[in-house]
């Protein structure tokens, strides 16, 4: 009999934690079952799968900090490092722009808030569990910019403030190599022995990274338990009632995700990195799984990197591309974001421009951008796109009761670009060609 894999653990998990809670939720609604006794299954559930979660990010600073200090040391060349951070970026900023298209053609489409009783989504709206960012756009991007040089880098990392991370972690490397080459200001007068203590430094992060990796892997064989738990807590704990006011608005951010992720992505896996996206999805079924059972990209990362490398990503692409990515590209927020806004809108009886709703879209793919890889970061991100139309920043508890099931979808497709990128990135790092490399499949 054929050994289970790690992601038939996962998927069997989710069944299950779906399989008990589901049917606890319809008899709490029907009188049958203790509704207080469900809620206390949801919160065991909600306990068991933060458990693992907090295991994994106990791992997140140590690990993106080496991974991306080793990913850039190992390279040697800076000139490649720009090469690659110059192509990632691109990459990542294209692929966004290309879901907030999706969405923002979806929701034209559909029009899930034409007609909408606004009555009654207030009614089952509550109040809004975000706050509103402070200031327009431009003032919120400023602060992120800011926010992105640490004052104090271990404060940062005890923080667990990725942005600032990754800035310390790429420019120490980058200094790493220009000491260990010799490229540093001759003013100062670099000598063989500056070079060689920079050689140990590169080879202490060097194997600081692959003992993270194995911690890591270790963590991971774990996963199963906290996807049940996080499973059961939403099945049990919100059921399927949360769908039928926001029926038509979930049902137009899942197909513009599903466009995304099923026609899209593999379009430009195929174009791009010349690799077979049935092959590339088996290899990253582990981490998908995880990251919608979790909605968080930066706790599914260690997965991710593992998964990538699996299909045939190189670690010293894949130690550089995901971490940023995890932190930055954020597809299935900025489309979700984009969606979301218009369908305010629409329910608001506003009729928003051409010009408005590429506002919309510039202000979606810019917030993307700032949206830490946690869960329903983009609905506090929103604030900031609702307010550039113009509409209130409350608004957004008109959604959060379909918000959570949303959000693992979105961050699904969040790692799910964030793998693809690592493929197209590896091509056109001079890697070899997809025919060379295990677990590919040549175009």
């Amino acid at each position: 009999m054929k050994k289970l894999q790690l992601h038939h653990w996962i998927l069997l998990a989710m069944l299950l934690g779906a399989g008990i809670g589901l049917p606890l939720n319809v008899l709490a609604a029907k009188g049958t079952v203790d509704a207080e006794l469900v809620q206390r299954v949801a919160s065991v559930g909600r306990a068991v799968g933060d458990l693992f979660l907090r295991r994994r990010k106990m791992l997140g600073v140590p690990l993106i900090g080496s991974s991306l200090i080793s990913g850039v040391t190992g390279m040697g060349d800076l000139k490649k490092l720009g090469r690659l951070g110059g192509r990632t970026m691109l990459f990542y900023l294209a692929t966004s722009a290309l879901a907030i298209l999706t969405g923002v053609l979806m929701v034209n489409l559909i029009q899930p808030g034409v007609g909408a009783d606004l009555g009654l989504l207030e009614e089952g709206a509550g109040t809004p569990s975000v706050t509103a960012a402070e200031g327009d756009v431009s003032d919120v991007l400023w602060s992120q910019l800011q926010g992105m040089i640490p004052t104090n880098p271990l404060r940062a990392a005890s923080d667990g403030d990725m942005l600032p991370l990754i800035f310390f972690s790429v420019l120490l490397g980058v200094f790493i190599t220009f000491v260990e080459h010799g490229q540093a200001d001759e003013e100062h007068g670099e000598d063989a022995k500056a070079a060689a203590n920079a050689a140990q430094l590169r080879r202490f992060f060097e194997g600081l990274f692959a003992v993270m990796m194995k911690m890591t892997l270790a963590v991971i064989q774990l996963a199963p338990i906290g996807v049940f738990g996080f499973m059961l807590f939403a099945a049990a704990g919100k059921g399927l009632e949360a769908f039928e006011a926001l029926g038509k608005y979930a049902l137009t951010v899942f197909l513009a995700l599903v466009v995304h992720a099923f026609i899209t992505l593999p379009l430009v896996l195929r174009a791009f990195a010349k690799v077979s996206p049935l092959d590339h999805a088996r290899a990253m079924t582990p981490a998908l799984l995880t990251a919608f059972s979790t909605a968080s990209s930066n706790g599914t990362l260690p997965l991710t990197m593992r998964s990538v490398e699996d299909a045939g990503v190189p670690s010293a692409v894949s130690s550089f591309v995901l971490p940023l990515g995890a932190t930055i590209n954020m597809d299935g927020t900025a489309l979700y974001e984009a969606v979301a806004v218009l369908f305010i809108a629409q329910v608001y009886g506003l009729d928003l421009d051409l010009g408005q709703q590429l506002v919309v879209a510039l202000t979606a793919l810019l917030a993307s951008v700032g949206a830490a890889g946690i869960p329903h970061a983009g609905t506090v991100m929103m604030v900031v796109v609702l307010a550039a139309v113009g509409l209130p920043t409350t608004a957004v508890g008109l959604i959060l009761a379909v918000d959570r099931i949303l959000d693992m979808c979105r961050t699904t497709v969040n790692v799910w670009s964030d793998s693809a990128a690592a493929q197209v990135i590896a091509r056109f790092a001079g890697q070899p060609d997809a025919a060379e490399v295990p677990g590919t499949a040549p175009a």
